[in-house]
């Protein structure tokens, strides 16, 4: 995914929700957004990143840069997200 799709599909939720990803096994929490020259990877930690503190990290980033998960030391393109009343979860 896109950052401009990621941010256009976010602009109208809660800004107070916390992001996660689910992996096939667990749902960890992005913390730490990571930039490289051709992608902007999120990776896990222990306290979440609300939703309107990981869109001020990425407005600033070339819309079309592409937006990645790291799971197991690998980073695989954000697919998608889902709504959760507390949680935007990333997949």
């Amino acid at each position: 995914m896109r950052i401009s799709d990621f941010l256009h599909l976010t602009t109208e939720l809660d800004p107070t929700l916390k992001v996660y990803f689910i992996t096939p096994t667990q749902t960890l929490p992005v913390g730490i957004v990571r930039f490289l020259p051709t992608e902007v990877i999120l990776l896990p930690t222990k306290k979440p990143l609300t939703l309107k503190e990981l869109q001020l990290k990425l407005v600033p980033i070339s819309p079309t840069t592409t937006l990645s998960l790291m799971s197991n030391d690998t980073p695989q393109p954000l697919f998608g997200i889902k709504i959760s009343p507390t949680k935007l979860l990333l997949k």
